[in-house]
Formats: C-alpha cells, sequence, structure tokens
C-alpha cells in the first residue's frame, strides 16, 4: 500500500514538473528589414522582409488599418509568417495581428512631396510553431515619394525595419 502511494505521487509530481515546464515560454526578439509590397491600400499593407536574430529568415505581414488619414489609425486585424528553420529543418512562425492592439501614425513628410515615415506597433496572438503565444511588432515605415508633373506626388517605393518580439 505504501508502496503504490509513493508511485501514485511520484508520478503526480512529475505530471506537474512536465506541466509547469510545458507551460514556459521564451521570448524571441528578431531584427527586421524589408519592403512594402506596391498593391498597398489606404487600408491595408503588406510587408515582405529578412529578419536576423533568434530566429533569422524570412518574414511576410499583412497589416490591416483603418484609414490612414486618421492620425493615429487602429491595426484591425492581418497576420504574420516567419520562415525560418527549426532544429535543422524548414519550418514557419505564425501569428496574427489582435484588432485594435495597435496603431500606425505617420510621424513625418506632412508638408510637400516629402518621404512620409510613419511609426507601426501591433500586438500579436497565436504566435509559435504551433499557436498559442504572443508577440508584438514594431518598426518604421517609410513611403518614398517624388513628384510627376502629370500625376502629383506618388510613391515609388517603401521600406520598413524594425524588431519582431515572440514569446511561445
Amino acid at each position: 500500500m505504501k508502496r503504490s502511494a509513493l508511485s501514485l505521487g511520484l508520478a503526480l509530481c512529475a505530471v506537474l514538473i512536465f506541466a509547469v515546464t510545458a507551460s514556459a515560454s521564451t521570448t524571441y526578439t528578431d531584427r527586421i528589414t524589408g519592403t512594402e509590397l506596391l498593391n498597398a491600400t489606404n487600408t491595408e499593407g503588406q510587408f515582405v522582409g529578412t529578419s536576423t536574430g533568434s530566429y533569422p529568415g524570412a518574414w511576410y505581414i499583412d497589416v490591416k488599418h483603418l484609414p490612414l488619414w486618421d492620425h493615429p489609425t487602429w491595426i484591425t486585424g492581418g497576420s504574420f509568417r516567419l520562415n525560418t528553420t527549426r532544429n535543422g529543418w524548414p519550418d514557419s512562425i505564425e501569428g496574427t495581428f489582435v484588432p485594435y492592439g495597435g496603431t500606425v501614425k505617420q510621424i513625418g513628410g506632412f508638408s510637400g512631396c516629402t518621404n512620409q515615415t510613419y511609426s507601426v506597433h501591433g500586438l500579436l496572438s497565436n504566435v509559435g510553431f504551433y499557436g498559442g503565444g504572443s508577440g508584438s511588432f514594431n518598426a518604421t515605415l517609410t513611403h518614398y515619394r517624388t513628384s510627376l508633373w502629370w500625376a502629383g506626388c506618388v510613391v515609388y517605393a517603401a521600406s520598413v525595419s524594425g524588431s519582431v518580439s515572440l514569446s511561445f
């Protein structure tokens, strides 16, 4: 009887230790650089680029937001994906932007046909190789603009740089 009680107690302790260890998360940080795809609209931007740090690789985000003429404007959703390797094998970390959990705010280029800069800060949910984690995306977006006599002020390219922090 004592032996089975001891075995049961040890098994229960092992299960509790495993559960606590499995629920612990680690935060990973990467620097990101990239470009905005030219199909951007006033309420959505798609970006691609490379990351260096904890999980180097290629990333893609789709940021949905309220119209840019609101300063700042709320992020309303979107997705995040980082293609990387894990244990020497290709894998991906995915997540979603939390609706109303971040903003896009113009911070420069308010007058004339100069380059525009924006700060982009968004909270991420369902982050990880299997989801369940959280994170944040923080970057500066630059719209490069020029004046064309027949079209006015136009954006001809865009770049983004910053960081992503992922906990899972």
